[in-house]
């Protein structure tokens, strides 16, 4: 049994990862995005439904795990608190922690898979398109993506970073043996 904690910038891959990681090991996917688009929803502001949708996931997280199920916590971890929660929390479950951090610096493709995927409330809709609730004026993107590409937190060691570049069929082999018990 094992927690993954996904990591990268919006538009990198770490949905599609997960997506495989459920296929292939049976894990259950406790999605960032989904839980703060909900909270959104439900009348939190901006501020209070980060904080919300964290404590939501690490619920979640527990709840799976005590279930007897592999969990995987989607979300760009751009906290230290991410990664120590996460690691508390596969400790207290006897569950193996496991970190992939899905890399990838070309922001014509991430503007591109922005713009492709389902839009939730919480995504960002292009590169220099914010979330829907930061409003409709255009920011720099590449400031945004070189800042949360410094911002990303990873654990000490034991973790496995992917070249978001590379097709999946070069990408995913990794994360099978990585997972693998």
């Amino acid at each position: 049994m094992f927690l993954l904690q996904m990591s990268g910038v919006p538009g990198a891959g770490k949905s599609t990862v997960a997506a495989h990681v459920v296929k292939t090991f049976g894990a259950v996917a406790v999605d960032y995005d989904v839980i703060k688009s909900a909270v959104l929803d439900a009348g939190f502001d901006l501020a209070s439904s980060t904080k919300a949708a964290y404590e939501v996931m690490y619920a979640q997280a527990r709840h799976i795990l005590t279930q007897g199920h592999p969990v995987i916590m989607d979300s760009p971890c751009f906290w230290p608190r991410i990664v120590t929660e996460g690691m508390k929390i596969a400790s207290q479950h006897n569950a193996t922690y496991r970190y992939i951090e899905c890399q990838i610096h070309d922001l014509k493709v991430i503007d591109d898979r922005l713009r492709q995927r389902p839009s939730l409330r919480s995504h960002r809709r292009g590169v220099n398109h914010p979330p829907t609730d930061l409003g409709d004026e255009l920011v720099d993107g590449e400031a945004f993506f070189r800042d949360a590409t410094q911002r990303v937190q990873r654990p000490p060691d034991n973790y496995l970073q992917l070249d978001m570049h590379r097709p999946l069929s070069e990408v995913l082999p990794k994360v099978n043996t990585y997972l693998k018990p």
